[in-house]
């Protein structure tokens, strides 16, 4: 190698060097969003960590960190990122931040936490996003603390949530989706299953992340299933399992298909279904569905283990609704159980 060129080599690297980063940054984001491809993410982010990133950089690398190991179901290690985001977050005033935050703890049952995220914030950081303003990022977090509401049992309080979104009337096409997603959700459990199927009907799925899409058809099954219509019902959940990219959206098939087969009375199946589920390796939230196991192993006469598994709703989604209902189900056939002996 001539003199010269290794004068010009570092002078080369280093005008390299941020090209480099961004590149291989939105290569990340690509495997995250698109392909589902959570451990090219996490490789990619190390290799841009030996480039030699900015301040600003490095957070974003934390962000998709965080996020790919909620995906993977890796919940406690994305649980502590999570915490460390909403410092950063708090810090920057960076709703983008805080939004990856308010999910990681809502995956992990952690609702009450992801409540605490907004409180005490400051001004909005104009640099959240590229893609979405400061505006949208601090909207996307009302949409999704309308999820930890419900999960409480809220579904008033989540409802309000989102009607203060939707009167903001947000054009960004990912928001108003995201808006449709929650929406057809909270009908359908509140009750309108036909409101429900309308709202989901104005959805396009495309707008969405792909990584999401596998929502859209649990969504679409649980209309489907208030409404009765249980095959459709059960062709949309196996639809969506075949979208999965993500281990919680897999889990949430399975439990999808055991309350269809448990709403058709087809009581064996459904067992294995919910029991797949509880098997799976992602276990946050999820309490509905055990509490909806342990009632079809009650009605195959299987009382001892249908009180097992409604302990269970109380170790892994213990903040929920349904382990409120749990403890009302234990207490109830405890004291059954003890009349019975005396």
């Amino acid at each position: 190698m001539s003199w010269l060129a290794l004068v010009l080599l570092p002078v080369v690297l280093v005008l390299l060097r941020q090209p480099a980063i961004s590149a291989l940054f939105a290569l990340a984001e690509e495997c995250s969003f698109h392909w589902g491809a959570y451990r090219g993410t996490l490789r990619i982010t190390r290799v841009i960590e030996l480039l030699g990133p900015d301040r600003l950089m490095r957070r974003s690398l934390h962000q998709l960190r965080v996020h790919a190991h909620e995906a993977l179901g890796d919940t406690a290690r994305a649980v502590e990122g999570a915490r460390r985001l909403v410092n950063e977050a708090r810090a920057a005033g960076d709703w983008g931040l805080a939004n990856t935050a308010v999910n990681t703890f809502i995956n992990a049952g952690l609702y009450q936490e992801a409540l605490e995220v907004e409180r005490g914030w400051g001004s909005p950081d104009s640099r959240a996003s590229e893609e979405l303003g400061p505006d949208e990022q601090r909207d996307l977090v009302q949409l999704n603390l309308s999820e930890a509401l419900y999960n409480l049992g809220d579904w008033e309080g989540a409802s309000a949530r989102l009607r203060a979104v939707e009167e903001a009337e947000a054009d960004e096409p990912l928001l108003r989706h995201a808006l449709l997603l929650q929406r057809g959700w909270i009908l359908a459990h509140t009750g309108h299953g036909a409101d429900a199927l309308a709202t989901l009907d104005a959805l396009e799925r495309e707008d969405l992340p792909r990584v999401y899409w596998s929502e859209v058809a649990f969504a679409r099954a649980a209309v489907l299933l208030v409404l009765q219509r249980y095959e459709e019902a059960e062709k949309e959940a196996r639809e969506g399992l075949a979208l999965a990219r993500r281990v919680a959206s897999t889990r949430n098939g399975l439990f999808m298909l055991g309350r269809i087969a448990l709403a058709q009375g087809r009581l064996e199946e459904a067992s294995r279904h919910f029991e797949a589920g509880a098997a799976h390796p992602y276990k946050g939230q999820g309490g509905g569905a055990l509490l909806a196991w342990g009632e079809c192993l009650e009605k195959l006469g299987q009382k001892a283990r249908a009180r097992e598994v409604w302990r269970l709703v109380l170790e892994r989604d213990p903040q929920s609704a349904a382990a409120r209902e749990a403890v009302l189900r234990l207490g109830a056939q405890g004291a059954v159980e003890g009349d019975a002996s005396r």
